[in-house]
């Protein structure tokens, strides 16, 4: 019997000591969770900010045309893809950011079929020139684009100033 009540207490301090190892490891979990929270993202495939566009002359699907000359104010550009669900995942937020920051000129490059990107004109609405172009078009090549979605503020003279996977990262100051 005074075997059965040491191992009985043996296994119950070899439990208690677990209990207290498991707990300090989640303790230490949350604190890292916590630190790679505040970490910023890393963005390595987005094109550096101070690059300047390339040369390019696209129509948009409202008609107009679009080229290098046509900054000449701050401008939000969003590029999505298609066939891309982080695109059709952030989309409802770039429509809000745009609603929000009121940016002076936002543009759109869809990536893909003109038939599938209606999806994204018409969730954009009138706010926003949309350009659709297959992958590796003229205006992708001008914005190095190597990523979906990407997010970027392009200066007055069509240089790179900011460049993001989020749109809500992006620096921009509201229309007058």
């Amino acid at each position: 019997m005074p075997v059965l009540v040491v191992a009985v207490v043996f296994v119950g301090i070899l439990c208690g000591i677990d209990l207290l190892l498991t707990l300090a490891v989640i303790r230490r979990l949350r604190e890292h969770t916590l630190r790679l929270a505040d970490m910023p993202p890393t963005r390595p495939d987005l094109v550096r900010p101070g690059t300047p566009l390339g040369d390019f002359k696209v129509t948009a699907e409202d008609g107009s045309t679009v080229s290098r000359e046509a900054f000449t104010s701050p401008t939000v550009v969003g590029v999505f893809s298609t066939d891309c669900s982080s695109c059709h995942e952030r989309l409802p937020e770039f429509t809000a950011f745009v609603e929000t920051a009121r940016p002076q000129q936002v543009l759109a490059l869809v990536t893909g079929q003109a038939s599938d990107a209606a999806e994204f004109t018409a969730a954009m609405g009138a706010a926003v020139t949309v350009v659709v172009e297959p992958l590796g078009g003229p205006f992708g090549r001008a914005l190095q684009v190597s990523q979906f979605p990407s997010f970027y503020l392009i200066g007055d003279d069509a240089v790179i100033v900011a460049a993001e996977s989020t749109p809500g990262r992006l620096p921009v100051t509201e229309r007058a």
